[in-house]
């Protein structure tokens, strides 16, 4: 077997033993979370019950009436996936260049450390690789970041095919990654803290953004498997 194919059935293994421990870990998570629920419910009603504050046959008429609700909305409890839904004006908002060749002996191509969800589209093109251990994030490599991105020039290795959030970003306007984006001065504090070093895939507070100006702290987004 050629190093190329035994690299590549290293990282196949890598990502479905990823995949093996997210669902392991959903699954536990929400049998967990159910089992406290359904515990302190019973419970409850149970005491309200033998109080005479609730009529059983009430209690059952009104849970069936909140089930068929849940059903009708399309809620259901399991594994939190997410994808991402660009605005209907995505497509038309312009690229921003970025001196990036400059740059890139400073920054390392930086950004392709942030995270965030593919779109449906981007998924089922083929083209973009999203992350079997957090299903449908972009997919990062042992150094934390992109897959895509070329390890010898820090460049992106699917340009063409780019997802759309990346050819709306701009780190120009992003103050977590340039303190002075003129000076080429990095936000080292930030960038330490959230990215740097992390050979794990990223938080989803470090996103990547697409809008025109990236606010100054990092937004908080519940992700049920990230680090």
């Amino acid at each position: 077997m050629s190093p190329q194919k035994e690299a590549g059935l290293q990282s196949l293994e890598q990502q479905v033993e990823r995949a093996s421990f997210f669902t392991h870990t959903a699954l536990s998570r929400c049998s967990i979370r159910v089992n406290e629920v359904e515990s302190f419910t019973y419970g409850l009603v149970d005491l309200l019950l033998e109080k005479g504050i609730l009529n059983s046959d009430e209690v059952r008429s009104k849970v069936e009436t909140i089930r068929e609700e849940s059903i009708a909305r399309g809620d259901a409890a399991g594994p939190g996936l997410a994808l991402r839904v660009d605005g209907t004006n995505a497509d038309q908002q312009p690229e921003v260049k970025v001196n990036c060749a400059e740059r890139m002996p400073i920054c390392h191509s930086i950004c392709c450390k942030l995270d965030f969800p593919l779109s449906v589209e981007e998924i089922e093109s083929g083209e973009v690789r999203w992350d079997l251990g957090r299903p449908y994030h972009i997919r990062h490599g042992e150094d934390g970041h992109c897959v895509h991105r070329n390890q010898e020039s820090g460049f992106c290795g699917v340009y063409e095919h780019r997802p759309g959030i990346c050819r709306t970003y701009t780190c120009a306007r992003d103050t977590r990654i340039w303190k002075d984006f003129e000076k080429m001065e990095l936000n080292t504090e930030w960038l330490e803290e959230h990215l740097k070093g992390r050979d794990q895939p990223q938080m989803l507070g470090a996103v990547l953004y697409q809008i025109q100006a990236a606010p100054q702290q990092s937004v908080a987004a519940k992700d049920e498997g990230g680090s």
